[in-house]
């Protein structure tokens, strides 16, 4: 509705009007308290001709986004004048037009935004568009060690080339205008400056000195001249996107050969001294830190000539792998330039003779890791590195050989590269967990790399609406998949992916090799031998659609442990239990207990030994065996050892590959946490913000409570499954039991609570991650006895702490992630206890939920299109959570393939990989629903249309027909809701964003996240006494010590050593002391190069030990999904690590309880001694659990013994 006013000042502005109505408009009495502030638009009429002085009429006209709101102003200040602007009364009077109709969808689609913030945001755009820095001259160059800055490409720029800032995208540009109607540019995000200097050179030319954290980008773009002529119809409408590229003149050679390693450092020979100024300025509006005035001697060194770069790939070529490989880590990663690397070679090769490859990698791989290698370097001239690199050899040459993985545990060694637009990034190998291809080529674990394509800033590549980004994903990605990549000398083929992998844009490739046998294995033999994938009877079309063929390869890329053999004669198919066109046993077969029970005997033996104290063994697992996927559950009437597949898990065929791959096995239940999607469709059904609330408010308690006890230390760990990988809560009940409390643990103790609290309250605030107790997450299975009836579902889980079942009984609510639908939460019956000839009597099917089979559609179905080949599904029974009515679930039809007209090849995989990583917009769309969500309701037809568009985007990976960007609705405002703001963004500074009135924009502003200490400063030191105690850590004189050391000063060692002094002497034992101090001597190096590879903030980072421990990242990062990837894999590396340790420590099976405490013991007092040795407190961790579990078994025998 319009309402018209007049007798306004002439002094007034709109926003002077503008402040006044909202004044009004934003009282109690015209807004709920449920509804965010109204937006309207205040239009103010132009002055007559004769009085063109005047900024306006006198008069306007305010447009309200409901007519209520019109009449209630009109009824509360029409014709009285009470409504003041500038001293002055208006009145108003209802307008005699009808609102335009674009203007009142704005102004109900788009959130009110106070008129200061946009006058200070015209007033910041305005800044950057009317200031630009005149650039004479470009140069790239390198940072040498002794400061000198070596230009190794420049350009001398024509008139017009300038360097701009732009406040929307948050970049750096330097445009070069050098040919006709051609702009190129180069750009870099304002977060990736490091620093920047203003000064002038020797030759008195005023310059700009830009240090990267990443590589900027380079695009090309048609002048405005030219897109001018196309508005204006004078020539052909060209692409109106920017074209990016790999390298900004793609014909230099030189800036090809240079452009991996120069461009960290950009210098600017600017015009005119004015420039200076100008670029100071604009880093002021920019909130940018205010440039030094350091001036940097520039020669032209010439470090990455041709002729040096090719005699390090000459040397290179003829090395050992694991060694080039570590070299072309140096190089590639900045380490060290081509020069340094060179005068290190007659270390490498002597190394290479006296301690061999492996030992000569690991030390290579200790030298790029070490971020302190040149603290003690006094004179940073030419020779630095070689100087530097020749004192570490010395100092690590006592270290033990890095310990290999035992491939019975599953484990191996995998290499890692990434991939940039403009260079490359090498690490590893870290341990990882196996698959069906890396068991087969067990003796050629190296020959295999996964490569991830990522973005400069080591970000996940995503669409950018002013690129044209199906062209450069085809310049970029598709030749490495198709021609290959070259690693010293080395010739690596694109292989294929596991289906997890390529959500991150990772995949496989390989180097031919020769197997144990002599047969030489390539890409093609490899993916031959995984079975057939060609006229399957229930698959016709798999062949010929690249996108669904690669998915089926991916099942021998999945990450599994091998259990046991199946023979043939026992695996048994049998139909799936069907109805018209849904399928009630998607994905899920059945198991024998007998079988189930020697599976679960395999994995304890070579797994963790927190499966050997599960209660029970699982009653699902999630497998592939032969050419199927998906889940067992057991079935209490089989008998023997039989498996029975159906045909919606046989996905193609693999006769010979017979052993039980297991992908999880479910022995407890996963604990339940909300969500924002959940949250915000759970609210949109009428649930209230005081529940979502209140559970917040438990949970940021519950952290708080960590500090003051450590039994609340062990609840907010296991709540938030921290610290898993050392098993901290585990030891932390012990030391409780012994009395010990948090005033006596320690810095290093009291660091990790304050990174688990940082943690807790991070999660909480940037993704609504609230746990729920009265809940679980419960994979999914059928009941294929069908006793339950439809709108059933059965569901019993085992509590560890009481050794005790709990059924769930009454209404539950399930759901599954991701919930985007409002049908896709449903609330179901659970039957509770099973009653005496119930089939769940005899078999409860422990930590599942168990579907009905019966009705017309199935329920798993019904919660954003779930099946039961894995699915995990979210159960509460917490009333508060349960909306008062089911909405009807969302029914897609299936999408269809994209099929060829022959049979697909790798290269055709390898067109869909690119087309994937340039056409993957499913998490877009999932932020768009959100967003829109937020601005709306979760029943607004934009917000229903994104939930078939996600539902498709989700098929993508399986079908190949990527989803239309162009069709996807997206919030028609440029302002984003609060809670979207990456957690670098400052929101008080920040003007893209309003206050969300949705529950969890209010939970986002609810906590209070303060910030956390890193202690670089106190990781750097223990970094650089890494080599300082290696020297000093003689066995003599360790043992010395410790055979001093009474331990009565320290409250906790005098706690655990009365404890341990009921079972063993605690005197020194000269070879325990000596395995310790070996067994932390390889621990140290592995946990550094975790440390070394999961920092996110910039390449040449580093995490601190209590980050490892503690299993998180304090580092901020603009990409969300990137620290969840990050955090997952820093979990699983010192898992691996961790348990390695473990196993070390406990000795083998013929050892005794008795001998694995006193070498745990020892081991515990070697960490601290050695305590200021990077790795030696979580080490220290580590030795106390095992000092806690040996003690654990000798009682345990004891009691055996005394009951025979």
């Amino acid at each position: 509705m319009e309402v018209f006013f007049y007798d306004l000042s002439f002094q007034a502005t709109p926003a002077d009007v503008k402040r006044v109505f909202a004044d009004v408009l934003h009282t109690p009495s015209y807004l709920p308290q449920s509804i965010q502030p109204w937006n309207f638009h205040v239009f103010l009429f132009p002055p007559k001709k004769n009085r063109s002085g005047q900024p306006h009429a006198g008069c306007g006209k305010v447009t309200v986004p409901q007519e209520h709101l019109g009449r209630s102003l009109l009824k509360d200040f029409g014709g009285i004048g009470r409504l003041s602007v500038r001293g002055r009364h208006i009145k108003l009077k209802p307008s005699t037009g009808k609102p335009n109709v674009a203007t009142l969808e704005k102004i109900r689609r788009e959130p009110y935004v106070p008129p200061e913030v946009e006058q200070l945001r015209a007033a910041i755009h305005e800044s950057f568009q009317q200031n630009t820095v005149g650039v004479h001259t470009l140069q790239l160059g390198w940072e040498t060690r002794s400061g000198v800055f070596s230009v190794e490409w420049e350009k001398h720029c024509q008139a017009g080339c300038h360097l701009a800032f732009n406040d929307t995208r948050r970049e750096i540009r330097i445009r070069l205008m050098d040919q006709p109607h051609i702009v190129r540019s180069i750009a870099t995000q304002w977060s990736q400056i490091s620093w920047s200097s203003t000064y002038y050179t020797e030759e008195r030319h005023p310059a700009i000195f830009l240090a990267l954290y990443s590589p900027p980008v380079f695009d090309v773009e048609e002048s405005g001249e030219t897109r001018l002529a196309s508005i204006l119809g004078l020539r052909p409408s060209p692409p109106v996107k920017r074209q990016r590229h790999l390298v900004l003149y793609p014909d230099d050679a030189d800036l090809i050969r240079v452009l991996p390693y120069a461009t960290l450092c950009i210098r600017l020979l600017c015009r005119g001294t004015e420039d200076l100024k100008t670029f100071r300025d604009l880093c002021k509006t920019a909130r940018l830190s205010a440039p030094k005035d350091y001036r940097y001697q520039a020669e032209y060194l010439a470090v990455f000539s041709e002729t040096n770069l090719e005699r390090y790939r000459q040397w290179t070529s003829t090395l050992d792998w694991p060694v080039a490989f570590q070299l072309e880590a140096l190089l590639q990663g900045r380490f060290a330039d081509p020069k340094e690397i060179l005068s290190i070679r007659r270390i490498v090769d002597n190394m290479v003779d006296r301690k061999g490859a492996n030992y000569t990698a690991n030390f290579l791989r200790s030298v790029a890791n070490n971020n302190t290698l040149f603290e003690e370097v006094q004179d940073f001239h030419e020779g630095a590195f070689e100087v530097a690199v020749k004192r570490y050899a010395k100092e690590f040459s006592w270290s033990p050989s890095p310990h290999p993985w035992d491939p019975k545990d599953g484990i191996f060694n995998c290499l890692h590269v990434s991939i940039s637009p403009t260079s490359m990034n090498l690490t590893g190998p870290h341990p990882e967990r196996s698959n069906r291809v890396m068991r087969t080529y067990a003796e050629n674990h190296d020959s295999f790399i996964r490569v991830s394509f990522v973005e400069e800033n080591d970000l996940r590549y995503q669409h950018d609406r002013e690129i044209d980004g199906p062209a450069f994903i085809r310049r970029w990605v598709s030749p490495i998949l198709h021609k290959g990549l070259t690693i010293a000398g080395r010739q690596f083929h694109f292989l294929a992916y596991s289906q997890s992998a390529l959500k991150t844009h990772t995949v496989w490739f390989v180097k031919d090799f020769r197997d144990p046998g002599g047969n030489l294995i390539t890409a093609a033999t490899i993916i031959e031998r995984l079975g057939k994938f060609h006229d399957l009877e229930y698959d016709r079309q798999l062949i010929y659609c690249p996108a669904r063929y690669a998915a089926r390869i991916s099942q021998a890329f999945t990450t599994t442990d091998s259990s046991i053999s199946v023979p043939a004669e026992e695996i048994i198919i049998e139909k799936d239990i069907q109805v018209e066109t849904y399928c009630f046993t998607e994905g899920v077969g059945s198991i024998s207990p007998q079988l189930a029970r020697k599976i679960w005997r395999a994995l304890q033996k070579r797994g963790s030994r927190s499966t050997r104290r599960a209660i029970t063994y699982p009653r699902a697992f999630q497998i592939r065996l032969v050419g199927a996927k998906g889940m067992l559950s057991v079935d209490h009437r089989l008998s023997g050892d039989v498996v029975v597949l159906r045909p919606s898990m046989i996905k193609f065929d693999a006769p010979h590959s017979t052993d039980v791959e297991i992908a999880q096995a479910f022995v407890r239940p996963s604990k339940y946490y909300l969500n924002r999607p959940l949250i915000m469709v759970l609210e949109g059904l009428g649930v209230g913000y005081d529940v979502f609330k209140n559970l917040q408010d438990a949970a940021v308690q519950d952290a708080h409570d960590a500090k003051t006890s450590l039994e609340n230390a062990v609840n907010t760990l296991d709540q938030f499954g921290l610290a898993a990988s050392y098993r901290l809560s585990s030891t932390l009940l012990h030391l409780a039991k012994l009395g010990i409390t948090p005033s006596v643990m320690g810095d290093f103790y009291d660091r990790m609570i304050e990174i688990t609290i940082h943690h807790v309250l991070r999660d909480l605030k940037h993704h609504a991650r609230i746990p729920v107790n009265d809940g679980y997450t419960l994979v999914g299975v059928a009941d294929i006895h069908g006793y339950l009836r439809e709108g059933e579902v059965f569901a019993c889980v085992t509590i560890s702490e009481t050794n005790s079942l709990h059924y769930l009984s009454g209404d539950v609510l399930v759901s599954r992630s991701p919930n985007i639908h409002p049908g896709d939460v449903q609330v179901v019956h659970a039957i509770g206890r099973p009653p005496l000839g119930s089939p769940f009597v005899k078999e409860p099917l422990m930590n599942t939920i168990v579907f009905s089979i019966k009705g017309i559609r199935p329920l798993p179905s019904c919660l954003g299109g779930g099946d039961l080949d894995g699915d995990m599904y979210n159960v509460t029974f917490l009333k508060d959570l349960h909306p008062s009515q089911n909405i009807p679930p969302a029914a897609y039809d299936p999408a269809p393939k994209k099929l060829l007209p022959q049979p697909s090849t790798m290269a055709d995989v390898a067109d869909f990989v690119t087309d994937y990583i340039n056409s993957d917009i499913l998490g877009m769309v999932a932020i768009n629903w959100l967003m829109m969500a937020d601005l709306h309701n979760i029943f607004h037809e934009d917000c229903i249309k994104l939930c078939k568009i996600h539902s498709n985007a989700v098929d993508y990976p399986k079908n190949g027909i990527p989803v239309e960007l162009n069709t996807v609705p997206k919030p028609r405002s440029d302002l984003k809701p609060d809670w979207n703001a990456p957690e670098t963004v400052d929101l008080d500074s920040s003007l893209g964003f309003y206050q969300s009135q949705k529950a969890i924009g209010r939970l986002f502003r609810d906590i209070d996240l303060p910030g956390v200490q890193t202690h670089n400063k106190a990781a750097r030191l223990r970094r650089q006494q890494v080599r300082d105690d290696e020297s000093e850590a003689d066995l003599d004189q360790v043992f010395a010590a410790l055979c001093m050391d009474d331990g009565q000063g320290d409250p906790l060692e005098s706690a655990v050593e009365r404890r341990v002094t009921k079972f063993i002497s605690i005197d020194p034992n000269s070879e325990s002391v000596k395995l310790a101090i070996e067994s932390l001597g390889r621990y140290s190096v592995e946990l550094q190069g975790i440390c070394a590879c999961n920092a996110i903030q910039r390449r040449k980072a580093m995490l601190s030990e209590e980050e490892a421990v503690v299993g998180t990242i304090v580092a901020k990062c603009s990409q969300r999904r990137r620290r969840r990837d990050a955090i997952a894999q820093l979990r699983e590396q010192t898992s691996y690590l961790v348990k390695y340790v473990r196993d070390e420590l406990s000795g083998d099976e013929d050892s005794s309880p008795y001998d694995w405490l006193a070498t745990a013991w020892a081991a515990w007092k070697v960490s601290r001694r050695l305590k200021d040795r990077f790795g030696a407190h979580s080490y220290g961790w580590v030795a106390l659990g095992e000092v806690f579990d040996a003690i654990k078994a000798i009682e345990q025998d004891r009691m055996s013994s005394s009951r025979r």
